[in-house]
């Protein structure tokens, strides 16, 4: 994200990929953004290299855009990685991150699907939640003559911004 995330808005998506991990015991669940840097991480498989995860899931999802982009589509929303014991499912949120779940066998490809399907929906309306403060501070900051925005606004500081 351009901005810092704030502590209720990064506890927020701590949550969803808490809920993610326990609902389908998978082993990692990591948001990461389009360069390969580690947003947020839930799940007992943390004593992996999250590092390389985070930047091949990045370079994987990149990948796929420009195939998708080769064979006529505007993009290929997931990427699906199966292996013996081991699988990757790699989901694009908001254009702007990637969800990267590691899950075992025991685990329905389908049901992966429509889990990370529903949590895209929070965490998409966290990212324009945070988009949305980071616009108005950034107003605050133009308003106010180049002074710093505060991280928080008074009713006052909304009064001002729309001249009421």
């Amino acid at each position: 994200m351009q901005n810092a995330l704030n502590e209720p808005d990064y506890q927020r998506i701590k949550n969803v990929l808490r809920s993610i991990q326990q609902e389908l015991d998978s082993e990692l669940v990591l948001l990461i953004d389009r360069t390969g840097q580690q947003i947020a991480c839930e799940g007992p498989a943390k004593d992996l290299d999250l590092t390389s995860i985070a930047s091949l899931a990045a370079a994987s999802l990149a990948a796929t855009d420009e195939l998708a982009l080769t064979v006529g589509e505007k993009e290929f929303s997931a990427l699906f990685q199966q292996g013996r014991q081991r699988s990757i499912h790699i989901s694009s949120l908001d254009n702007q991150f990637c969800l990267v779940l590691l899950f075992g066998e025991r685990v329905s490809p389908g049901l992966v699907r429509w889990k990370v399907k529903r949590a895209a929906v929070t965490l998409t309306q966290v990212f324009h939640e945070q988009r949305r403060q980071a616009e108005l501070a950034d107003e605050v900051v133009r308003a106010s003559g180049g002074k710093s925005a505060p991280l928080f606004f008074t009713d006052e500081d909304i009064e001002k911004l729309f001249g009421q």
